[in-house]
């Protein structure tokens, strides 16, 4: 029997990690998991205000997420920014080892992208605070699939699936 890892879909904000790991989980018949729902109030209010989050506000968030991880019903598909590498750490020290899909892409359409979307705490004025805290990574060492967003989102998909799934990738509810 394969067991499969939980997959984390990360990157800075705008780049789609929610509608990617929201896709990818129903391709894959797994459970998504959204990490903005598990902020605290007053990181939200923070981030709400343009305020980037320190690594103490993370630490018990990524706890949560773990936990979360861990506990899902099936195989997990978490969208989390995940920007540092002791950010991942804590993750895999709490819900085991992941696969990664990073999305990252050029800055101008990140931001044009949190532009147009409605009814998120994130600002952009937060995007240079999170590429300055990201470290992206490494392919090799975290096993982590690199996909620039300029793909369209169904092809983002596909990769994801196609790469860290294959066996378990559907189309129209049927599985290939």
């Amino acid at each position: 029997m394969t067991i499969l890892r939980p997959i984390l879909v990360m990157g800075i904000c705008g780049t789609g990690k929610s509608s990617v790991a929201r896709g990818l989980a129903s391709c894959i018949g797994g459970s998504f998991i959204e990490a903005d729902q598990y902020h605290d109030a007053s990181s939200v209010a923070r981030m709400r205000a343009g305020q980037p989050l320190t690594d103490d506000m993370r630490w018990g968030w990524l706890d949560r997420l773990a936990d979360a991880v861990r506990n899902a019903p099936q195989r997990a598909v978490l969208a989390c920014s995940a920007l540092g590498l002791a950010h991942r750490d804590r993750l895999r020290a709490g819900a085991g080892a992941l696969d990664i899909v990073f999305l990252h892409g050029d800055r101008a359409l990140i931001e044009a992208r949190m532009i147009a979307r409605q009814d998120h705490y994130m600002p952009i004025s937060l995007i240079d605070s999170q590429l300055a805290a990201l470290q992206p990574p490494d392919p090799a060492a975290e096993g982590a699939l690199w996909i620039d967003v300029a793909l369209p989102l169904p092809a983002i998909i596909d990769i994801a699936a196609d790469t860290l799934a294959p066996q378990a990738k559907t189309t129209g509810g049927e599985t290939e």
